[in-house]
């Protein structure tokens, strides 16, 4: 299992374009993938999963996940929140 933290700093947060781009990466691996806002977890492959957490600019969000490619979308998964979704 890895886990890590990240800032989310779009001005936007995670709305419907940038939660699909978190969902179509995490689709990718076979390991699960979640993501926590204030120890709410949310299931990193389901859209409206990633939407119900209402994530804000400013948010801080651990992302975690289980298997095999763990930390590979991990690291995608942090570099695109870093990048503000470009």
């Amino acid at each position: 299992m890895v886990e890590k933290e990240v800032t989310v700093t779009s001005d936007a947060g995670v709305h419907a374009r940038p939660a699909m781009m978190i969902v179509r990466e995490a689709m990718r691996y076979p390991c699960k993938v979640t993501l926590i806002k204030d120890e709410v977890e949310a299931d990193g492959k389901s859209i409206m999963s990633v939407l119900g957490l209402a994530i804000l600019s400013g948010t801080k969000l651990k992302i975690r996940a289980e298997g095999d490619g763990e930390s590979e979308v991990i690291d995608f998964i942090i570099r695109l929140i870093e990048s503000d979704f470009k």
